[in-house]
Formats: C-alpha cells, sequence, structure tokens
C-alpha cells in the first residue's frame, strides 16, 4: 500500500512539474514576443533619432550661412 501512495505522489509532483514546465515556456515566447517587439521600436527610434539630428544639423548649417551672409548684406547696403 505505501509504495502505491509513493507512486501517486510521484505521479502528483510529475503533473505538477509539467504544468510548471508549460508554463515557463508559455512565459519565454511571451518574453521573446515582448523582445522582438522592443527591438523593433527601438531600432524605429534609432532611425527617427538618426533623421532629426540630420535634420538639425541641416538647420545649423543653414544658419550658419545665413549668419555669415548678414554682415556682408549689412555692408552692401550701407555702400549703396
Amino acid at each position: 500500500m505505501a509504495l502505491q501512495c509513493y507512486h501517486l505522489w510521484m505521479l502528483d509532483q510529475l503533473d505538477a512539474l509539467t504544468s510548471r514546465m508549460h508554463e515557463l515556456v508559455a512565459h519565454v515566447r511571451q518574453l521573446r514576443d515582448e523582445n522582438h517587439l522592443l527591438r523593433t521600436q527601438l531600432a524605429t527610434s534609432q532611425s527617427e533619432l538618426a533623421e532629426l539630428n540630420e535634420r538639425i544639423a541641416a538647420a545649423t548649417r543653414r544658419l550658419d550661412d545665413l549668419i555669415e551672409r548678414l554682415p556682408r548684406e549689412m555692408r552692401q547696403t550701407d555702400a549703396a
């Protein structure tokens, strides 16, 4: 009789372990999906950041050009 109880206890433990393994697999899949989503969002954000940095650099260059031309334009107006 004790052997049968031990056998049932082992089966219960195996069922519990199987259940935990299924939970673990589901959790790993969820984390993998979230990781993929986050990597995609990161790549998009990095691309947007690079584009914005380029736009800022272009605007800075245009402003620098305007500032450099301003004194020449003022001198040409004064001479006329």
